[in-house]
C-alpha cells in the first residue's frame, strides 16, 4: 500500500513497502560503456540544465487553439501516467541512491551500484495494484470485522471498492484535513485528471463485480479483479500502445516477442528497465496540455492549477460527513478527453518542448528547488545520474539508424538548438530528449519514433507476455475474445478501447 508515496517526497517510510522488485538495464553493456553515455563532467551537467531551460521556455496558449495539438485524445496522456504508477516507483524521487536536487553535484552512478541498490516499489506486471492494493482479506475478515490492514481500508464488506458518489459528484474517498485520498498510490491523486481516472477505474471494477453471479462476494471479487486486469492489459496493448507508438512495432513485438527484455535476451527474470522508467516513458510530459476543461460548465484551468489540486480549496466542498470532496463542477465529463467525445481536447504533440509552467512546478517541497521544481531539468539530470545510454547508443543497440546531428538540429527551436550544439548533445543525446525529437522527425509528433516505440513496446509487451496470469496466457478463457475482454458476459461488455472502460464505469 503506497498511500503516502508521492513525486514530492517519495516514500515517507520504508514500512510502506514490504516487497520490492528489480531495476536493470535493457542494454547493460551500453550502460557500462563510456562512449555510450553522456560525459561525467560539470560541463555536461551545466549543458543539461541549459537544455532543460530551453525545452521549457515557450509559452503555450492558456486557452483556445494550440498549433502544437496532436490528434491524440487527452486521456492518453493520463492513461500513460496511470500505467507508469502501476508498474514503477522510485526513479523520480530523491533517495539514498540518487540525489540531483539543490546544488548537489550530479555525477554518473556506477550501473552495478544502481542495480544493486535502487529497488522498484512496484511489481513489473500489469496487475492493477494501484487500484486493488494488496487486496482484501479473504479468510473470514470481511463482513462486520474492522479492517485490519491499510489495504483493506479500500473495500466495503462485500468486497467492492469504496468511492464517494452523490448525484453527479464522484471522487475517491478522502480523509483528514489535508483531503488525503484513500487509494493505494498517492501519486494517482497528484493532478485532477489522473485522480478522476483513478475514480473511473474504481467504478469500473465495482460494475464488473456487480455483474458476477457467484453466491460468494469473495469469489465475485476474484473473478472481477481478473477480468479488470485483463481488460487493462488488452486496452494498453491494442489501444494505448497503438496510439502512442508506431503500430507496426507494436504488432512486431506482440507477434515475435521482445528481443531485449527478459528471457529472450538471456535475462533470467522480469525487471523494470531503467531506460524505460527514467527516460523513454517520460515522453508523455511533452503531451501535457497547458490547460484543460473538465466539463461544459467548468472553467478552463491551467495545468499548474490542476497539479496538487487536493490542497486547493476551490476544488472542494462539504460532503456532509465532515470531510470535503471534489465539487460537482470539476467532475470530469470524459467526452472532453476520450476518443469519440463530442467536445474532445487533444494532447500536445510529442516533441522537444514542454509547457513553460512545468518548469515551475508548484508541488509542495519542490517550488524552490532549481532541479526538482523543473520537470525538464530533472528528467535530463536523472538520466545522466542513472547512467542511461544516449539515444544514439540505444538506436545502435536496437539495430536501427540513429538520427544524424543535422536531423537533430534542423528546424529545432533556436534556443534548444543552441543548447544542443554547446553541449555537443546533437552527437551524444540524452535519451529523453532524443525520444522526443525522434517523434518529431519521424512521426511529426503524432506518435513515438523507432527508438521510443521499441523501448516502450519491449517493456510493456514484455511484462505482459512474461506474466503467466495475463490474458495472453489465458486465451482459452471464454471471456477472452479476439475482439477484447468480455467483462459483462451477455450484456455488451466487450472492452477493447479505453473508452469502453469509461462506458462500463458509467462515466462516459
Amino acid at each position: 500500500m503506497f498511500e503516502r508515496i508521492s513525486h514530492v517526497s517519495g516514500i515517507t517510510t520504508e514500512a510502506e513497502i514490504l516487497f520490492s522488485t528489480r531495476f536493470d538495464y535493457l542494454f547493460p553493456d551500453a550502460a557500462r560503456s563510456r562512449p555510450c553515455l553522456l560525459p561525467d563532467s560539470e560541463e555536461c551537467t551545466a549543458g543539461l540544465r541549459a537544455l532543460g531551460d530551453a525545452m521549457a521556455a515557450d509559452d503555450f496558449p492558456s486557452s483556445g487553439a494550440d498549433a502544437n495539438e496532436s490528434t491524440i485524445p487527452a486521456i492518453y496522456t493520463y492513461f500513460g501516467q496511470f500505467i507508469d504508477h502501476d508498474t514503477t516507483a522510485r526513479t523520480d524521487r530523491e533517495g539514498a541512491v540518487t540525489g540531483i536536487g539543490r546544488s548537489e553535484p550530479v555525477g554518473r552512478l556506477d550501473p552495478d551500484f544502481v542495480v544493486a541498490n535502487l529497488r522498484n516499489g512496484r511489481r513489473p506486471e500489469f496487475d492493477l495494484d494501484s487500484v486493488f492494493g494488496e487486496a482484501p482479506g479473504l479468510a473470514g475478515l470481511g463482513g462486520s470485522h474492522a479492517a485490519t490492514t491499510v489495504s483493506q481500508k479500500l473495500y466495503d464488506s462485500d468486497f467492492r471498492l469504496k468511492l464517494f458518489e452523490d448525484g453527479n459528484r464522484r471522487d475517491v474517498i478522502r480523509e483528514g484535513a489535508h483531503r488525503s485520498a484513500v487509494i493505494p498510490d498517492g501519486r494517482n491523486d497528484e493532478n485532477l485528471n489522473l485522480s478522476q481516472l483513478q475514480c473511473a477505474m474504481l467504478k469500473f471494477y465495482n460494475r464488473v463485480h456487480a455483474a458476477q453471479t457467484s453466491s460468494s462476494d469473495a469469489q465475485n471479487h476474484i473473478r472481477a479483479r481478473t477480468l479488470c486486469r485483463w481488460a487493462f492489459q488488452y486496452v494498453t496493448i491494442h489501444d494505448w500502445l497503438k496510439t502512442v507508438c508506431e503500430p507496426l512495432i507494436v504488432e512486431d513485438t506482440l507477434a515475435n516477442g521482445p528481443r531485449f527484455f527478459g528471457p529472450a535476451a538471456g535475462r533470467g527474470s522480469a525487471f523494470m528497465p531503467l531506460e524505460f522508467s527514467a527516460a523513454g516513458f517520460r515522453f508523455a510530459h511533452s503531451m501535457i496540455r497547458p490547460s484543460y476543461q473538465s466539463n461544459g460548465s467548468a472553467p478552463v484551468k491551467p495545468i499548474m492549477e490542476l497539479l496538487g489540486f487536493a490542497a486547493k480549496d476551490q476544488f472542494f466542498g462539504s460532503a456532509g460527513s465532515g470531510v470535503e470532496q471534489l465539487k460537482e463542477e470539476f467532475v470530469i465529463d470524459w467526452n472532453y478527453f476520450a476518443r469519440g467525445g463530442s467536445n474532445i481536447q487533444f494532447a500536445r504533440k510529442i516533441d522537444s518542448s514542454i509547457s513553460k509552467g512545468l518548469g515551475l512546478l508548484e508541488l509542495e517541497g519542490r517550488q524552490t528547488d532549481p532541479v526538482l521544481g523543473h520537470l525538464a531539468r530533472s528528467n535530463l539530470l536523472r538520466g545522466k545520474n542513472l547512467s542511461i545510454p544516449t539515444g544514439q547508443a540505444m538506436a545502435d543497440a536496437f539495430g536501427v539508424r540513429f538520427l544524424s546531428p543535422k536531423e537533430l538540429v534542423d528546424g529545432e527551436d533556436p534556443k534548444i538548438r543552441e543548447a544542443l550544439e554547446r553541449g555537443f548533445f546533437h552527437h551524444r543525446s540524452p535519451l529523453w530528449y532524443y525520444v522526443l525529437r525522434e517523434a518529431t522527425v519521424q512521426q511529426n509528433g503524432e506518435r513515438l519514433g523507432e527508438v521510443g516505440s521499441r523501448i516502450v513496446c519491449e517493456t510493456i509487451i514484455g511484462m505482459i507476455k512474461y506474466d503467466l496470469n495475463s490474458y495472453l496466457h489465458n486465451r482459452h478463457d471464454p471471456d477472452v475474445k479476439s475482439s477484447g475482454i468480455d467483462v459483462l458476459p451477455g450484456a455488451g461488455g466487450i472492452v477493447n478501447e479505453i473508452k469502453d472502460i469509461l462506458k462500463i464505469a458509467q462515466v462516459y
